[in-house]
């Protein structure tokens, strides 16, 4: 039993509503939303959460990441089987170049490079950075017509070009519905992938920690409306489609973090009384999670100053 919806975080503005018992609350802090269970930090209320069976606790839990999981999964098979920019194409060949060696031409799309399927220029960046000096081999698409090039990407090359020597662009794509909600699934794969593997890659210095930036709620507002913006350029709702399956993932990766007042730090202390055998005190696990949620709070006003005095699209 659910005792409050609440949209934003206390304290409480109004209620709006009430179905079956449980109120529908909207709150002053406009950073999110929650819901209070019966009995969600005393165990000795009949029927309440922390009275639950563990695995039951850990299901609940999870369930709001499951669910920002499954919008981005929803959105992502719209979005593959109307039209996503899923190919990688050659918009050009320069000069004297292992690209232009291997015979490659412009409009070839790059359809697997070593027997790794290509949805996006990073992807074939990556690899190729991953094989300099090294035999490559591309299967291409030709207007139609499926063939494979061997490239050996340079190891030095001129400061205006790349070890292969060719400059890539999208190419949309559209997908039957099986087809979609294959490509959907795989690429929930790779964007969770990608969040868990950040922290290695900033502490590896694949990533530069400048090209990192954690945003507030006017941050996501300004990234949404660039990308309506590209969407009327382009005629097409992919670029929104993007926005909502990628924050969407990266609420449910954050939520899912064993931090103090996240899902992720509740689950935490389940998992902890699973391994003792006993549970935390309700009123230690509370204080944790207050404290968690204090900085939290903190955490997010910082965020708010700094994407109001430094905007991600300052306005020329």
């Amino acid at each position: 039993k659910v005792k409050e919806f609440g949209l934003g975080f206390p304290p409480r503005l109004l209620k709006f509503a009430e179905w079956r018992g449980t109120e529908f609350t909207l709150n002053a802090i406009p950073f999110g939303g929650f819901v209070r269970p019966v009995g969600e930090n005393d165990p000795s209320v009949p029927g309440g959460l922390s009275g639950a069976p563990r695995w039951h606790r850990v299901a609940v839990l999870a369930a709001g990441s499951m669910m920002n999981v499954l919008v981005a999964f929803v959105v992502l098979v719209l979005g593959f089987s109307t039209a996503w920019p899923d190919r990688v194409a050659i918009l050009d060949v320069v000069d004297d170049s292992p690209a232009l060696r291997a015979g490659l031409r412009a409009g070839d799309v790059v359809v697997a490079a070593n027997d790794n399927p290509i949805h996006i220029p990073e992807q074939l960046a990556q690899i190729t950075w991953d094989n300099l000096g090294k035999s490559l081999v591309l299967e291409l698409d030709r207007h139609g017509e499926r063939f494979t090039a061997t490239v050996v990407p340079r190891t030095v090359w001129p400061e205006d070009q790349g070890p292969m020597g060719i400059i890539m662009t999208w190419e949309i794509a559209t997908y039957s519905l099986p087809q979609a909600i294959l490509r959907a699934s795989q690429e929930i794969a790779f964007q969770a992938r990608e969040m868990a593997l950040l922290p290695v890659r900033l502490i590896t210095h694949q990533i530069n920690a400048e090209d990192v930036r954690f945003v507030s709620p006017v941050g996501l507002k300004a990234i949404n409306d660039q990308a309506v913006t590209v969407a009327i350029e382009v005629g097409a709702l992919f670029p929104v489609l993007q926005v909502i399956a990628i924050v969407s993932m990266a609420l449910a990766f954050t939520n899912l973090l064993p931090l103090p007042a996240l899902d992720g730090g509740r689950i935490l202390f389940v998992l902890i009384e699973a391994v003792r055998g006993r549970r935390v005190s309700p009123e230690k696990e509370g204080l944790v999670h207050f404290v968690g949620i204090a900085m939290l709070l903190g955490l997010m006003i910082v965020l708010v100053i700094q994407d109001l005095v430094d905007p991600l699209f300052p306005v020329p």
